[in-house]
């Protein structure tokens, strides 16, 4: 017979009791029951309805357990309406947990229990229940959900936590931790009523977990005197009854211990029960979804409780008899119960009895009051039961109002107990439409052209949609929300038709769209079907009445986007986003912005800003998405090698394939190199045979691996003969095919890239190419970060194409950024995936094992992939003004608005206008990955630094600055001057040309060639041969080209038809810089040269007198703002008009006097960056311009040198350029007064909204320019100026986040240094290509139109690439409005804008804003040209 507590076991307890500090710790985990026993006993109480159904029918009343289990309605009404004889037995334990004084519900009928009860229900008024709890309920069950995810626990995260909240919010309980808290009133709780064989765990719990919530309750009883008592909430009224003599202490712990431990497990209990039937039955299902569509409280809260009903809070509560007593009186079940009987009345049977309840079994939510006991019932129904069924009710609301909500699939979504109470239960549901990834396809359409004719022709006609998309086209698609990018093409197959002798061809469709392939199709034939049809009708096999989606299909070339495939590749840079996210994150990021960025004074307050902006973000009411967890890829960390190979090896085919092999050699080793038969109908296995068998079969697997090495190997070196016997191409692309391409570009922050390569022949070609698709493809799912190529997140989304039936290689390429960003980012960071794949294609700069050399030999790579461009025709993009790095930035944004808290908030903060706090250090695996996605790098060529200065300008080694006075003369050369002047001006100019490294004696000069000069002064074109076209495009087209002024953001008042020189319209064909220790000195070397040169028919069309500026600070004066210099330099700084020091950050050339001094090696730089026929920083020669060798029979000029020797190669042409370098020659005028103004406005702006005197005219210049006006840096001086100019920092070492020295700062924008990245060598080392020998200086010259003197800079540097160097400066970094993660921001000095431009100075916990911020500067002109060497210079007089 089993032995209940009730009540000589509890005395025993109480009497053995150990003190409080022997317990163990709190571990409700102690109370769970496992095993088989309790497995069964836990299955049948779920449910125990059929069980009680059986008892009422055959024994309504009878003993279990020693437990008399009453079952009938009647009787259980009776025996709880009976309190005198039938008494709640919790009265000892609930005296003993609140030390001293019982709780109503361990109370009998009397004067303490009325004065108890009276005492508890003006505390807790249930007429204020409905107004105060329904709104506490509802929001904190909306917050949970808000943050649910897909697998969200709804017992142990919303049921469990929202009575918590009740108990803080409308009780008036200090709560430090929810979830502890309900554990401590759980095992209140099981003590009471689920323990009747007083189990000592269950009562060391709660000893525990009552002494917890008493000291908790003191804690709040304080605080709550020291508000005054004021607030409306119910322990401040007891603490009020305490005061007024009405209660005691111990019957205040005890109220508020009873209503803890009544009210918190019991909703747990109720609340998960309730949602088990809900997810359980259909019909409770659908009548909670009924009242939620019809937003009825009532209906809700009735449904809520008819599922109850199905499953209470308990079989029954527990009564102790008092006295004997007669149930079931008059009836067949009269009985007697003898005193000291414990009775169950069974009111989830009572709820379920036919004789009272009508269709007990129907769920119907209209059953009157009567037949519901699911809260108790007599004297001592639960007191707090209406708390508990607004809070469950709302619990439900905010649970069911997911879409779709369900049981989660498997083993999480059955409800597991801890005890008698629920614990866990998982629910999935459909995240909305904005806070899950989508499945993501790129349709490639290859349709071939069947209509014979030119191919211009169906160019003309796609054209006409438009690139940018035309209006309508745009729209069309812009409704349909799913497509991202979409273009068409028209590419030639090579093919000649044998009828019209015209090139055969093919349309091809590209587009990237959310959903499945069919869904991308549909939707586009949908939204321009009407644009398309047309085209495809009139070109391709489209017949009338054809469903053109059905066409598309047809035509579509299927890609693995795991493994790629024999017909390509794909990749997308932001997996998962679908259109209406990005664009739905932008309008998040535009909408909290301002809040960001509004003046705040004080240090600042990262956690308030975020309130703010999800207060604003509320009140928008638009918005209620962002709170939301949302599903994102982009956030996932990157993966390993060893997963690509396992993912490889698991796929089917492979796996196969594989095991095939294995047991065939395996087979092959064990019966013939070992001599064994394998013999089935044996009975017994020796251990000789399994011994043999197993070392089979580990030599079979040797064996293989063997084989496949030697393969592979083999079809390297077949590969390694054909690479030598490549024939690359390095001509650039002409004038006028680069126009057409140019015109299409950099109209928005993306670009769009299609490219038409040629295979090589061969088999191994076309294996080769399979593996790299392969590699690349498995590399970009398994390896690394998603949506990033090794380090490179600026594609949006891209695919390689074999076309079908043919020899081409398309390349289709929707990107972020510009052109020359974009190739740079691939040639620094993963030029090996690349060489891999085109290294297969026909002119492909030449290689080494398929993937080394090739990409990494940049300039060359740029030209050739040039050559292969064609102008897109059409291209839409659904978000043209947004690149990945604001999408991944958004997304982050959007992440902080949900789920950031505390210290997060200031991550958050930074994506504002700073960075996000540096990662920890890289892993070996992750650094691996990078080194095997850029193979190239771990091979790099050797630097040689043996400089022939002697040919060199002067000019190269340094800005001459001991020769303080120096001038410009811009000049044209008319066509056909007599040979014999010309000659004479270039002996002229080879005798005052200033060459070699030592510092010239009191005069210097220089002389630099534009295109048109080079060809009138003896580089002129001759029958099949231009020496010109080996020159790089960009130095042809000319900066004066308008298609380059949108590289170069020339545009407005600073557009070429402006300038007073340089442009189409004014061109200059060469320019001279004299240069002399005093004014007299130059005077006549200036009359000298323009005598010589007006004298040879030349004009010259523009001049500047230039000076070094040495003020404000001077070597022989002690000024408190003088800076001395960090380097040997015995001169002080030259100074611009601005007021800052300059010239402070060069590059110092390996090989030159400078660099053998000493210096920091992220200063220098290979000579291969600036001058030609010297290696660069990746170890290759760049591709110098050159001359026919026959046209050089003297030999004045030497060969060109090539990167690689290869024997049976034709000897090279001559090199023009060696020892030379393009000088880069921009006038700007300095609008001094308003970069004064500005700044003196902005200060005394700054200063009042951030209540920070500190902050001055110069503070503000100085964040503008990345450096105090004395030429120290902010980086080490973030507070005042230094005393010495430093050069030697890190930026993204020493500062970041841009806290010192702001991201689109000057300094920051122009050299970035090792702030790109989190691999801080490796951004050093991708800076060094990007470098720039400055030479510029100031001048001032009277302005004719307001008699005020001009003031500016001409801005001259040297460089090898000028698309790499200085213009990839200017568009990627001075002038990109998007520069690491800014908004609409350029270059705060030399930035171009309307009066409208903006300024964004982070700090550690704020983010300042400068606004209306002028242009401070105006290009005046500008031009490209070469300054030869001397061999050069005399090369061009033995042509005239």
């Amino acid at each position: 017979m089993t032995e209940l507590k009730y009540f000589d076991a509890i005395r025993a307890a109480q009497k053995n009791q150990r003190p409080l500090s022997e317990m163990p710790p709190f571990d409700l985990g102690r109370i769970r029951k496992t095993g088989l026993i309790a497995r069964i006993v836990g299955s049948l109480f779920e449910d125990p309805r059929w069980a009680l159904s059986l008892l009422r029918r055959f024994r309504p009343t009878g003993k279990l357990f020693g437990v008399l289990l009453v079952t009938k309605n009647a009787d259980v009404r009776d025996i709880l309406e009976r309190g005198d004889e039938f008494q709640t037995p919790y009265g000892p334990e609930m005296t003993e947990m609140a030390r001293g004084s019982n709780f109503i519900l361990g109370m009998q009928d009397g004067a303490d229990y009325r004065r108890m009860k009276s005492s508890v229900l003006s505390a807790f008024p249930p007429a204020e229940v409905e107004a105060a709890v329904r709104p506490i309920a509802a929001r904190h069950s909306q917050e949970i959900m808000m943050h649910a995810s897909p697998g969200f626990d709804a017992i142990s995260r919303l049921m469990k936590i929202v009575p918590v909240h009740i108990c803080r919010d409308y009780f008036g309980v200090e709560i430090d931790d929810e979830s502890e808290f309900a554990d401590w009133a759980i095992a209140l709780s099981a003590l009471f009523f689920s323990d009747p064989g007083a189990s000592p765990v269950m009562r060391e719990l709660a000893v525990v977990a009552g002494d917890r919530i008493l000291k908790v309750i003191d804690r709040s009883i304080q605080s709550a005197r020291d508000q005054g008592l004021k607030t409306e909430q119910p322990l401040a009224r007891l603490v009020a009854q305490m005061d007024q003599g009405r209660l005691s202490r111990d019957d205040l712990n005890s109220i508020m211990l009873g209503m803890i431990a009544g009210f918190v497990p019991t909703n747990v209990l109720a609340g998960g029960n309730c949602l088990d039937v809900i997810l359980s039955r259909p019909d409770a299902r659908q009548a909670i979804d009924a009242a939620l569509a019809e937003n009825d409280t009532g209906k809700l809260d009735r449904a809520v409780l008819e599922a109850m009903r199905f499953k209470p809070i308990w079989v029954g509560p527990w009564r102790y008899t008092a006295r004997d007593a007669i149930i079931g009186k008059g009836t067949r079940r009269e009985r007697l119960v003898k005193a000291g009987t414990v009775v169950m009345p069974a009111t989830l049977s009572a709820m379920f009895d036919a004789d009272a309840v009508q269709n007990p079994d129907q769920f119907d939510t209209s059953r009157p009051h009567r037949d519901y006991m699911v809260f108790g019932h007599g004297i001592h129904q639960c007191i707090g039961a209406e708390i508990a069924r607004i809070q469950i009710g709302e619990s439900l609301r905010a649970l069911f109002q997911k879409q779709g909500l369900r049981r989660l699939p498997g083993k999480g979504g059955r409800m597991t107990r801890i005890g008698a109470y629920p614990e866990t239960l998982k629910v999935d549901f459909e995240p909305a439409a904005l806070c899950r990834t989508v499945t993501q396809s790129m349709v490639t359409v290859v349709c071939p052209v069947t209509r014979s004719g030119s191919l211009d022709a169906v160019r003309d006609k796609v054209a006409g949609l438009g690139n940018p998309a035309g209006e309508e086209v745009r729209t069309a698609l812009d409704i349909v929300g799913t497509i991202h990018f979409a273009s068409l093409a028209v590419v030639g197959t090579g093919e000649i038709d044998a009828d019209s002798g015209q090139e055969k061809g093919a349309l091809v469709l590209e587009i990237s769209g959310d959903g499945s392939i069919d869904d991308v199709i549909n939707a586009v034939t949908h939204a321009i079907g009407h644009r398309l049809r047309p085209i495809f009708k009139d070109v391709c096999d489209l017949r009338d009445g054809g469903a053109l989606n059905d066409f598309l299909r047809k035509h579509n070339v299927d890609i693995s986007p795991s493994f790629g495939s024999n017909a390509g590749l794909v990749f997308s840079g932001t997996p998962g986003h679908s259109v209406q996210r990005i664009k739905a994150e932008q309008q998040l990021f535009e909408a909290v912005r301002d809040i960001v960025e509004r003046p705040r004074k004080g240090t600042g307050n990262a956690p308030a800003v975020l309130a703010e902006a999800r207060q604003h973000l509320q009140s928008l009411g638009t918005f209620a998405w962002a709170f939301e967890p949302a599903e994102s890829l982009l956030e996932k960390p990157p993966g390993h090698w060893g997963r690509a190979l396992m993912t490889t090896l698991l796929v089917p085919p492979v796996f196969v394939t594989v095991a095939i092999i294995w047991a065939a050699c395996w087979y092959m080793t064990y019966s013939v190199v070992f001599g064994r038969s394998i013999d089935i109908s044996s009975q017994e296995i020796s251990f000789t045979a399994l011994a043999v068998a197993i070392t089979s079969l580990l030599l079979s697997g040797l064996g293989v691996l063997v084989a496949a090495a030697l393969l592979v190997f083999w079809c390297l070196l077949a590969l390694r003969r054909r690479e030598d016997r490549d024939q690359p191409e390095s001509t650039s692309i002409s004038i006028s095919e680069l126009n057409a391409i140019l015109v299409k570009e950099d109209h928005a922050a993306q670009n769009h890239l299609t490219a038409i390569s040629t295979m090589k022949a061969g088999i191994l070609r076309r294996l080769a190419l399979r593996f790299s698709f392969y590699l690349i493809s498995i590399a970009a799912q398994k390896v690394f970060k998603p949506g990033f190529l090794n380090t490179i997140n600026t594609i949006h989304f891209a695919r390689w194409i074999l076309l079908p039936s043919s020899n081409r290689l398309m390349f289709f390429s929707n990107y972020g950024g510009s052109w020359e960003s974009y190739l740079e980012d691939f040639i620094a960071k993963a030029s090996a995936g690349l060489t891999g794949v085109w290294s297969n294609t026909v002119g492909y700069p030449r290689t080494r094992w398929l993937f080394l050399d090739g990409a990494r030999d940049g300039d060359r790579f740029k030209r050739w992939a040039r050559r292969q461009q064609v102008p897109t025709l059409f291209w839409y993009s659904a978000y043209p003004q947004v690149n990945t790095t604001r999408i991944r930035i958004n997304s982050r944004v959007r992440r902080g608005i949900a789920s950031a808290v505390g210290n997060e908030a200031r991550d958050w903060l930074s994506l504002f206008g700073s960075l996000r706090r540096p990662a920890s250090e890289t892993t070996t695996v992750q650094k691996t990955t990078s080194l095997l996605a850029n193979i190239s790098s771990a091979f790099p060529a050797p630097l040689e630094q043996q400089l022939e200065t002697g040919e060199i300008q002067s000019i190269f080694f340094g800005p001459l600055g001991p020769l303080g006075y120096s001038h410009m003369l811009a000049i044209r050369v008319p066509d056909k001057l007599p040979a014999p002047k010309r000659r004479a001006w270039l002996d002229f100019v080879v005798e005052q040309t200033s060459f070699g490294e030592g510092r010239p004696a009191g005069r210097a000069m220089i002389v630099a060639f534009g295109p048109g000069g080079l060809r009138q002064l003896g580089l002129d074109e001759s029958v099949g041969d231009d020496p010109l076209e080996t020159f790089p495009i960009a130095f042809r087209h000319g900066m004066g080209n308008p298609e380059r002024g949108r590289i170069l953001d020339d545009r407005g008042r600073d557009g070429p038809d402006e300038w007073e020189w340089g442009s189409m319209e004014n061109p200059v064909d060469l320019v001279i810089v004299c240069y002399a220790e005093d004014p007299g000195r130059l005077k006549t070397e200036i009359a000298t040269v323009k005598r010589k040169t007006t004298g040879a028919g030349m004009k010259v069309v523009a001049e500047l007198p230039l000076a070094v500026n040495r003020g404000p600070t001077d070597t022989n004066t002690k000024s408190p703002d003088g800076a001395k210099r960090d380097d040997r330099s015995e001169r002080g700084p030259a100074y611009e008009h601005f007021g800052f020091a300059d010239g402070i950050s060069q590059p110092i050339v390996r090989g030159t006097t400078r660099a053998s001094r000493g210096a920091a090696s992220m200063h220098l730089v290979a000579p291969g960056e600036f001058l030609f026929g010297y290696r660069d920083e990746h170890g290759f020669y760049p591709a110098s311009p050159s001359v026919s060798a026959s046209h050089d029979r003297t030999g004045i000029l030497s060969q060109v040198r090539r990167s690689r020797l290869i024997p049976g190669l034709p000897p090279p042409p001559r090199d023009f350029g060696r020892n030379g370098s393009f000088l880069v020659i921009r006038q700007f005028e300095q609008h001094v007064d308003v970069f004064n103004d500005y700044c003196k406005k902005a200060a005394a702006l700054v200063a009042n909204q951030l209540g920070n005197q500190a902050i001055t005219q110069d503070w503000i210049a100085a964040k503008m320019l990345g450096r105090w006006q004395n030429g120290s840096s902010l980086v080490r001086n973030p507070d005042h100026p230094g005393r010495v100019i430093d050069n030697s920092f890190a930026t993204g070492a020493e500062d970041p986040q841009g806290h010192r020295c702001p991201l689109g700062a000057h300094i920051r924008r122009s050299n970035p240094r090792d702030s790109l990245g989190e691999d801080r060598d490796t951004q050093i080392n991708i800076g060094k290509r990007h470098r720039i020998l400055r030479i510029g200086r100031t001048y001032e010259k009277p302005d004719g139109k307001n008699g005020k003197a001009e003031k500016g800079l001409l801005f001259m540097c040297l460089n090898a690439d000028i698309e790499r160097q200085y213009e990839f400066i200017q568009q990627t970094w001075v002038s990109s409005a998007t520069f690491q993660g800014l908004v609409a921001e350029k270059d705060p000095t030399i930035g171009s804008r309307d009066g409208d431009g903006r300024f964004t100075i982070p700090s550690w916990e704020k983010v300042t804003t400068l606004r209306d911020m002028p242009q401070f500067v105006t290009t005046k002109g500008g031009g490209y040209f070469f300054m030869p060497s001397r061999s050069a210079l005399r090369y061009l007089i033995s042509r005239l």
